[in-house]
């Protein structure tokens, strides 16, 4: 078992070992106060009633955090299987390419075209012509900024990869 699915795992029993307790304390609470404090016999049937559904609503909670539980693992596990199709992708580019996105990725998707140059040790021409083709590929855009270019990933490609 990996790391993230003991953090899971560990999750689904603090779900279950926090509504467990708050229903024993409120369990135990209601029925103390029941017996000795608020009630003779007449008053404790209608306090058994709001006792059913304090534990019918608990047992909601149960349900509602087990089925958020299985929901969010089937959500991650999808969120992973675009992360890995993305970097698949990348795959496809020569080393240059990568070295290019990867100074973009490391900031987020979005640096200035100097910067790039100053992160690859690539020459400016070759940034320009690299650049060209990502462009191209609609991987990027180019935006002016002064006397340099702001480069960001696509939009679609940001939310996948950033």
């Amino acid at each position: 078992m990996n790391f993230s699915k003991q953090n899971k795992f560990f999750q689904l029993w603090l779900i279950i070992g926090v509504i467990a307790g708050f229903s024993v304390v409120l369990f135990f609470s209601i029925t103390y106060l029941n017996n000795n404090i608020l009630c003779d016999m007449d008053c404790r049937i209608q306090n058994e009633a709001s006792i059913v559904l304090v534990l019918m609503s608990l047992f909601g909670m149960f349900i509602g955090s087990l089925t958020y539980y299985f929901i969010s693992e089937k959500y991650e596990k999808k969120i992973t299987k675009i992360q890995k199709d993305a970097n698949l992708t990348l795959k496809f580019l020569d080393k240059e390419e990568k070295s290019v996105m990867n100074s973009i990725l490391n900031h987020k998707g979005k640096i200035t075209q100097s910067k790039i140059v100053k992160e690859t040790n690539l020459s400016r021409v070759k940034i320009f012509r690299i650049l060209k083709k990502l462009e191209e590929k609609e991987i990027i855009k180019k935006k002016p900024f002064g006397m340099t270019n702001i480069i960001e990933l696509e939009k679609d490609l940001r939310e996948v990869l950033v």
